[in-house]
């Protein structure tokens, strides 16, 4: 063997020699916060981001992009651009799972993990999680990670996971009723499907479990390797179709403290933290006063009540249910931990907005999405 050979052996040796010993790769390790929104079509998220004026080519009023340029809103929502890439802020430390993308609403269950932007959409949040996870929408949860990041210290050991499940045009009476509703007495609803639990409640748990089975988070986000999973909250932001009828308007505290309870069974965490930003529909509009017979609501007679320009004052009885339903004092088994959120001073009226044919969808108005998120993370925060 030529000295020349042999060296060179020598050297291969020691290299894998040392590679034997050299010290293991670090695993990844640290907490995932999860947190868990759902609701119908406003918790899809209908504010619009781009959208321009097709004469002037300026921004809309109510976009966010117009809330950049605004001088009455640009210093509250210049966190939403990244004058680096010249484009819309992503949060890396945040993670985005919606179970829309584009015709694909996984009503009977979404394909986990799938494909993103065909089975779902997902990735760290920015804009474009809104309706059919459309570039140009937003819904709460882009104000609510913008929230949640200025509230709690997140790094490379700790970062949350937001799982959306949201489909338009949903109750809670009946499309999300709880298993507690469906198998007690409810004075408000007298049809058979009033004891059958919902099939969306049922294909939001079947959705977060193939989300929180062991090894699934990181096929779909893997800087997320190594970290383990915690359910810390739940948001809620729904009422429009429940406030179109009176038994669902009058039931609606009743399941709303069911949904609490049930969700924190199945997730095996008593305390778990629950925000409801309230529905907020029409702001502040001195409904109650009109409210005949005066206090009705509040006696007891959810069904006799009258307001001038709200039949059977629906809207305004769904916040007011909202408040209620979240209130440990009325509701001591909730053990507190549940809170609802003012939002009624976030409306915009139509001449302020994107869309002035939706006010159920708040005009597509980009602030009041923006700031119910924030809201919502703020209760989050206050109830973990």
């Amino acid at each position: 063997m030529t000295g020349h050979h042999y060296y060179g052996l020598l050297a291969v040796a020691m290299t894998i020699l040392q590679g034997s010993w050299a010290a293991p790769a670090q695993t990844q390790t640290g907490k995932l916060l999860v947190f868990v929104l759902a609701g119908q079509s406003n918790m899809e998220g209908q504010a619009e981001v781009n959208t321009t004026n097709t004469t002037s080519g300026l921004p809309k009023n109510g976009t966010l992009l117009y809330q950049l340029h605004d001088p009455r809103t640009a210093a509250e929502f210049a966190e939403t651009w990244d004058a680096q890439t010249n484009n819309w802020t992503v949060l890396p430390n945040i993670k985005v799972w919606f179970n829309e993308a584009g015709a694909q609403g996984g009503v009977n269950g979404s394909v986990i993990p799938g494909v993103p932007g065909v089975d779902a959409s997902y990735g760290s949040l920015t804009v474009g999680y809104g309706v059919r996870g459309n570039r140009n929408n937003i819904g709460p949860e882009y104000g609510f990670g913008f929230g949640m990041r200025d509230m709690l210290p997140l790094n490379d050991t700790t970062k949350i996971l937001i799982i959306k499940t949201a489909w338009g045009g949903k109750t809670l009476q009946f499309d999300f009723r709880p298993p507690r509703s469906a198998a007690l007495p409810d004075q408000y609803c007298v049809t058979p499907q009033c004891s059958q639990v919902g099939h969306y409640y049922k294909v939001m748990l079947d959705d977060v479990a193939k989300i929180m089975a062991p090894g699934v988070i990181p096929k779909m986000f893997p800087d997320l390797a190594g970290f383990k999973p915690e359910i810390h909250g739940f948001g809620w932001f729904q009422g429009w179709n429940d406030g179109c009828d009176l038994n669902e308007t009058a039931s609606y505290e009743y399941n709303l403290v069911n949904l609490i309870k049930d969700l924190r069974e199945e997730w095996k965490t008593p305390s778990l933290a629950v925000s409801v930003p309230v529905s907020g529909f029409d702001g502040f509009t001195n409904e109650e006063a009109t409210r005949r017979p005066p206090g009705c609501w509040w006696d007891g007679n959810k069904l006799g009540c009258s307001c001038s320009s709200d039949r059977g004052c629906r809207r305004l009885d769904i916040v007011l249910s909202q408040f209620a339903g979240t209130n440990s004092t009325l509701h001591p088994d909730l053990n507190g931990h549940a809170i609802a959120m003012e939002t009624r001073g976030f409306w915009r009226d139509p001449e302020f907005s994107p869309n002035a044919a939706q006010g159920y969808h708040f005009f597509h108005n980009a602030e009041t999405y923006f700031l119910i998120g924030k809201a919502m993370a703020k209760g989050m925060i206050a109830m973990m």
